[in-house]
């Protein structure tokens, strides 16, 4: 099946702040409690501590992706004094509360081009679940930008364009009404949005669906890093017992 770039509804700009905070809420949501991206959590951290980084700039956060889920936190702290400065297109106004009272985890309220990193944002650079939204021609420059600079940088998404990965997304309106009761901050607008007029789960599945048709398999990976041969690059698909499905990523890091 070859690669479709659709439309998402959580890309556009007409899209509801209502509507983009209910459905980044279900996105960290599972994100953090299925720890979804365990299985190349280890792949990342040896990428960093190779590029000697002493910070890391996550870029289309959302609502905190892994970096906020247990795990990926205890690996972070475990490495102190590497920091984490969390970032995104639209920044997420409940995002500051979810950081808590970690000394070593910050976020950018200002929006931030994956494309056009600001230079004070120097760091080892992470994209979780949304290399997939970018072009061919967009996510060169987003790769381009972090060669500029010599930032290492990894991506990851749990979706593919495999039979697999569509069954799974197909049951994204039930872990919708099944996490939304544990969702934090509360809102109203989410409940509505999700049981009453159910907008936020018929998107959710919406863009998932797309997501997959959207992520690129490794080969098509390494294919666009063809051009910056100044750094070494890894790719492939990230698996472990009693996960659902396999993290395609790609790692780079400058040849020493």
């Amino acid at each position: 099946m070859r690669r479709l770039q659709l439309f998402e509804i959580l890309d556009q700009s007409w899209c509801p702040q209502s509507l983009r905070h209910g459905e980044t809420d279900y996105l960290e949501a599972i994100t953090s409690r299925a720890d979804i991206y365990r299985p190349v959590r280890a792949e990342i951290f040896r990428a960093i501590g190779d590029c000697g980084a002493q910070r890391i700039v996550d870029l289309c956060s959302g609502g905190g992706g892994p970096w906020l889920s247990p795990g990926w936190r205890t690996a972070l702290a475990e490495r102190a004094p590497l920091n984490l400065v969390l970032t995104d297109k639209y920044p997420s106004s409940v995002l500051p509360a979810r950081l808590g009272a970690d000394p070593y985890v910050s976020c950018v309220n200002s929006p931030v081009d994956a494309a056009c990193v600001p230079t004070e944002l120097s760091g080892f650079r992470t994209i979780f679940c949304s290399f997939h939204h970018f072009s061919d021609a967009f996510a060169l420059r987003v790769l381009g930008d972090a060669v500029q600079y010599s930032d290492g940088f990894a991506m990851a998404e749990i979706t593919s364009r495999t039979l697999r990965a569509f069954a799974i997304i197909l049951l994204t309106p039930v872990f919708v009404w099944a996490l939304t009761p544990r969702m934090r901050p509360f809102r109203w607008s989410r409940l509505l949005l999700t049981y009453l007029i159910p907008v936020i789960p018929l998107a959710a599945l919406w863009d998932g669906m797309v997501s997959c048709l959207r992520t690129r398999t490794p080969q098509e990976l390494l294919a666009l890093t063809r051009g910056f041969p100044q750094y070494e690059w890894i790719a492939g698909y990230a698996r472990d017992r009693g996960s659902w499905l396999a993290s395609v990523y790609l790692i780079g890091r400058p040849r020493r």
